[in-house]
């Protein structure tokens, strides 16, 4: 796969098909309930090192960028060369307040985002797939390289997930 147009995006390691990336972004939740599933609250929540994220905190960084994507691709779909903001990934996380007790209400929302996201992709005409907006930081984004940007960047949290968990048992 040629690299993408934007620099700051994050590629893919092996080339795949338009279908095959969304079949797993469509899988994803899944996978995230699988690594989840019977990992105690307080393996969830250790952190591998004081400055790195716990495992729930990256599920909850996976969650809300997981939204956040979902909402600027429909940006793109629906919008002409559309702005899209950036967030305080940061912030977001500390400012949820969220719990490792609300696992499967997290999991749910990032369920419900992908299965609507991956239904708006899979019904777009190809030429859609070329479709741009402006990110606030990064500059001019192409949708299809936005969406293998994000599956990238989600297998990266899902090795983090898993690091964490493994450095925490």
């Amino acid at each position: 796969m040629p690299p993408a147009a934007n620099p700051n995006l994050y590629t893919l390691d092996s080339p795949l098909t338009s279908t095959q990336v969304l079949d797993e972004l469509a899988a994803t939740p899944k996978s995230l309930r699988s690594l989840l599933a019977g990992v105690p609250p307080g393996t969830l929540s250790a952190s591998p090192d004081p400055d790195g994220w716990s495992a729930f905190e990256t599920l909850c960084h996976f969650r809300d960028a997981a939204l956040v994507y979902a909402l600027r691709f429909r940006f793109i779909v629906f919008d002409q060369d559309p702005l899209l903001p950036n967030y305080d990934e940061n912030n977001w996380v500390a400012a949820a307040h969220d719990r490792p007790e609300e696992l499967t209400a997290i999991l749910d929302e990032i369920a419900a985002s992908r299965s609507d996201l991956v239904r708006v992709l899979r019904n777009l005409h190809e030429r859609f797939w070329q479709r741009t907006g402006r990110h606030e930081v990064i500059g001019p984004v192409v949708l299809e390289d936005y969406v293998r940007h994000q599956l990238a960047h989600e297998r990266a949290h899902l090795a983090q997930i898993r690091e964490a968990i493994a450095a925490a048992t």
